[in-house]
């Protein structure tokens, strides 16, 4: 499977604009052969969430539908969803035939989005997808071992990530850790790769990546926007849980 990672820039509350961009997108990604694009977290509306809370997610994501049947790619993209029990950013990801694949409620709300939106109480499915299984996370939840592996026990062989990872250094902690060091881990602990889509501009630390299972960077970018691609097949996959026995050495036991 070759996977696309979209890193850009969205414009807060610029929905058409922010389209026209994965638009562009999606076709420069169907051209280059891949078969599926992630996008970042919250990128049609733009990541603000005390401003873009209150979005209906619903037409987005049937734009975004449209868009991916047109550019015959799939398409993973982040909303906005209003419901009953509440208001979530969620993950989509369509097939290129704009069908509604997998749809997912992020589970671990960073700083200001405890004020504006409800946590996901359930995990990602799990789906066939081509020749892999595939599940989604939205940035802070891929800071969580336990929530991916939790996925890789469940059988998923690819973990697709859109996120809006803010500039954060202190004495203590870069946010570049999170691509440069913890996306790999959660790859290598796992055996399985992550295609992980960060916004990039002011106040974002972008270093979009696409990690394949042995931990190894596959693709990566710095600070710009760009367009990255990798191939992740189930022989990879395979190869990996063959040479590394983290998942069949769980201690089940005591833990």
């Amino acid at each position: 499977m070759r996977i696309a990672v979209l890193q850009a820039t969205s414009a807060v509350g610029h929905v058409d604009a922010n389209l026209d961009i994965l638009t562009a997108a999606a076709g420069d990604a169907a051209d280059g052969g891949a078969d599926i694009l992630v996008t970042p977290e919250l990128f049609p509306t733009g990541y603000a969430p005390a401003r873009i809370h209150h979005l209906d997610g619903a037409p987005v994501r049937q734009a975004v539908s449209q868009l991916a049947e047109r550019s015959g790619i799939a398409v993973v993209a982040s909303t906005v969803e209003q419901a009953d029990s509440g208001r979530f950013i969620t993950a989509t990801l369509f097939g290129s035939d704009g069908t509604q694949v997998l749809h997912y409620r992020k589970s671990h709300l960073f700083g200001t989005e405890e004020q504006f939106f409800t946590a996901g109480t359930e995990l990602s499915r799990i789906v066939r997808f081509g020749d892999l299984t595939v599940a989604l996370g939205i940035c802070y939840d891929v800071e969580f071992p336990e929530y991916v592996r939790a996925l890789a026990v469940g059988g998923a062989d690819l973990v697709l990530v859109p996120t809006a990872v803010p500039t954060r250094v202190s004495s203590t902690f870069d946010a570049a850790a999170v691509p440069g060091l913890l996306v790999p881990a959660r790859a290598l602990e796992n055996t399985v790769a992550i295609a992980y889509a960060n916004q990039c501009g002011t106040g974002f630390a972008g270093r979009s990546c696409i990690v394949a299972p042995d931990g190894s960077i596959a693709a990566q970018t710095e600070g710009g926007a760009k367009l990255i691609f990798a191939d992740i097949t189930s022989e990879t996959i395979r190869g990996a849980r063959v040479d590394n026995p983290y998942l069949r050495s769980r201690r089940l036991d005591l833990y």
